[in-house]
């Protein structure tokens, strides 16, 4: 298939901290096939600082996260407006929803690409055919749908894929460095992030307690790190900590300061959750507990040793905000200490 000409696309990728993360190798495959090919990316400002100092985002079009109403309304007009004076020639709703798909089509954006809805299928010049019929197979990553609006249009993607990949923003490795002098920190440490979205993924604060007494156990301290609102989860995790345990909390990083502290240490161990992926994309040694969600979709897109560790139930994988199945989700109470212990011992060896 000859590619489709374009020579200054955008990309839409709103929501989510991991699902920016994996949109990576699809920057990566774009520059591979045309480097000199500038590349714009829409986003909000949750995962702005993913892209922010990553060298191959040209631009990046920070945009509010939609509101109801008619005030939505408004701002999304602007939005348009702004991106119709940009005159990009093709763009691509990596994201995947409606909101970026109508705001490709008011931007007046020539050439639209993405995966149909039924409710905005209209809104595309160019549909993809599904994901499995792009790559030939049943079980596709995240990555793999992701590049495949790339094939799609005949923009050859390397194989292997390319690897999801981070930067840092040097003033936040500054920044963490420092925490970390304060906080009493020294040598080689591993990152736990013991929160997620919602409780399917939410493995126990006292099962990361003996995690992280594990860890020590072997030399190596933790810098527990969590995010906004998630103060109370560290606090579970220290309430169930034994007196000498070396730990460090950290409950108030900026997402830029999160990257650093990931992307500084020896080995990360958490849930199923964006800072897993940012991990990954750093080339850390890493273990994901995971419970209801699909691995087969969420696993850690590296090259760099991994694990996860999760139990198969008949009604996994799932959506995950409500466990319909069991008075509480069982896909991630069933994982035990000792299982994440067995992952932690194949990555990091004896």
């Amino acid at each position: 298939m000859k590619p489709l000409s374009f020579n200054r696309p955008v990309l839409f990728r709103l929501r989510s901290i991991g699902d920016t993360v994996l949109m990576t190798p699809l920057l990566s495959a774009l520059k591979a096939w045309r480097p000199d090919l500038p590349i714009a990316v829409v986003t909000e400002p949750l995962s702005a600082p993913i892209l922010e100092p990553h060298p191959l985002v040209d631009e990046l079009i920070v945009i509010p996260r939609a509101r109801r109403g008619l005030a939505g309304f408004r701002e999304r007009l602007q939005v348009a407006r702004r991106l119709r004076a940009s005159r990009f020639d093709a763009a691509f709703n990596v994201h995947g929803g409606t909101t970026a798909a109508w705001l490709m089509w008011l931007a007046g954006i020539p050439q639209r690409i993405g995966y149909p809805l039924p409710s905005t299928r209209w809104l595309l010049t160019q549909a993809a055919p599904p994901p499995s019929e792009l790559w030939g197979k049943p079980a596709i990553h995240c990555v793999e749908q992701q590049l495949g609006l790339l094939k799609a249009v005949g923009v050859p993607v390397p194989s292997p894929p390319p690897r999801s990949k981070l930067y840092c923003d040097p003033k936040a490795r500054a920044a963490v460095t420092a925490r970390l002098r304060r906080a009493g920190a020294r040598g080689a440490y591993a990152v736990v992030h013991p929160a997620a979205a919602f409780e399917s993924k939410q493995w126990a604060a006292s099962h990361f307690a003996e995690i992280i007494a594990y860890l020590a156990r072997r030399g190596l301290p933790s810098a527990v790190v969590v995010g906004p609102g998630e103060a109370s989860i560290a606090e579970a995790v220290r309430r169930s900590l034994p007196s000498q345990h070396g730990a460090v909390f950290f409950t108030d990083l900026p997402l830029s300061e999160t990257m650093a502290i990931i992307a500084g240490s020896a080995f990360f161990v958490g849930n199923d959750s964006g800072p897993a992926h940012i991990a990954a994309a750093f080339g850390r040694p890493l273990v994901v507990i995971f419970g209801s969600s699909n691995d087969a979709v969420w696993s850690p897109w590296t090259s760099a040793p991994h694990r996860v560790a999760r139990r198969q139930l008949p009604c996994a994988p799932c959506a995950g905000s409500t466990c319909h199945a069991f008075p509480a989700p069982e896909c991630i109470r069933r994982v035990t200490v000792d299982e994440v212990k067995a992952a932690i011992e194949a990555v990091l060896g004896g």
